[in-house]
């Protein structure tokens, strides 16, 4: 890979993914709505663009310099957290920018477009059998929709297109407030993280280890339109929940079984990664216990 363009790319995803291009020496076309705080790294192979998606002609001209790259991925989304995530209205613009985003990428010759998925999209199987819908279901509703949407418009374009399913992402530098985010923020703070049930299978992925593999997807021939992202291992939630509370040393403050069941059901083939591995080769470094461990350490320092 030479060239790449990244949107969302001050966020948390982004800027790692920055980073590790940079250690190939790939010019990377960096779009966010604000860097004030940058977290990029000064180099010049990265060309910061402060800019909303919603303008596709503005977004081509500011692109210019980045005709036949190389991949284009699209990361950036807003309401990912907060009361935006349960918004129709502000999810609907997500896949109205993402859409934009596909056809900027026709328009200026990109090799690929990439856009990023989570796990939360599986959640929609489910929907059926529910009578209620926690606020986190819009989220996920909206990312399916912009799966389907983006693959019938670039196949319908003619712009080759991965859509990248992220498993739950943990690890230094993550303050989502995510599952591993939440729980870990609780017990060091001496409280009591609570769940459900949590005896479905689930998945997570260390944060190095996703990068690699969204890395590789833009750089090498891929077969399939979509992939998950995970760490290729998937257990039973409430044993991924007792192990972050022992490696925590707060074993017993995780209250599993406190809160209802949300009606939520996956299974363990949601969780396989054998095409991506098929595609781009092992991508996983970092065992779970070793993953929690440093994002104890981190979380501790900072």
């Amino acid at each position: 890979m030479e060239k790449a363009i990244i949107t969302g790319a001050n966020g948390f995803i982004g800027s790692s993914l920055v980073k590790r291009m940079l250690q190939d020496e790939v010019e990377v076309f960096a779009i966010d709505i604000n860097f004030g705080v940058c977290r990029l790294p000064e180099s010049p192979l990265v060309h910061c663009i402060e800019t909303g998606l919603v303008d596709k002609e503005n977004l081509v001209e500011l692109l210019a310099p980045a005709k036949g790259c190389d991949a284009f991925y699209h990361l950036a989304w807003r309401g990912v957290n907060g009361p935006d995530k349960t918004d129709p209205a502000i999810q609907l613009e997500n896949v109205k920018m993402a859409t934009n985003c596909a056809a900027v990428a026709k328009a200026i010759e990109c090799k690929k477009y990439l856009c990023s998925g989570t796990v939360a999209e599986q959640a929609v199987h489910s929907l059926p059998n529910l009578t209620a819908t926690s606020g986190g279901m819009m989220y996920g509703v909206a990312k399916h929709c912009t799966h389907l949407m983006l693959e019938t418009y670039c196949k319908n374009i003619g712009q080759p297109f991965v859509w990248m399913q992220f498993s739950n992402i943990y690890g230094v530098g993550n303050k989502t407030g995510n599952l591993v985010s939440y729980t870990l923020g609780e017990l060091l703070a001496g409280k009591e993280p609570s769940f459900g049930p949590a005896e479905q299978p689930y998945d997570f992925i260390y944060v190095d280890d996703l990068i690699e593999a969204v890395y590789r997807l833009g750089s090498s021939e891929t077969s399939q339109n979509c992939y998950f992202i995970g760490s290729g291992e998937p257990r039973v939630l409430k044993e991924y929940l007792l192990e972050i509370g022992e490696l925590a040393g707060r074993k017993e403050a995780v209250k599993i079984g406190l809160r209802a069941d949300d009606g939520i059901r996956y299974d363990f083939g949601m969780f396989d990664t054998k095409p991506l591995r098929q595609d781009i080769g092992d991508y996983v470094l970092t065992p779970f216990t070793e993953g929690i461990k440093k994002t104890i350490n981190w979380l501790k320092e900072a």
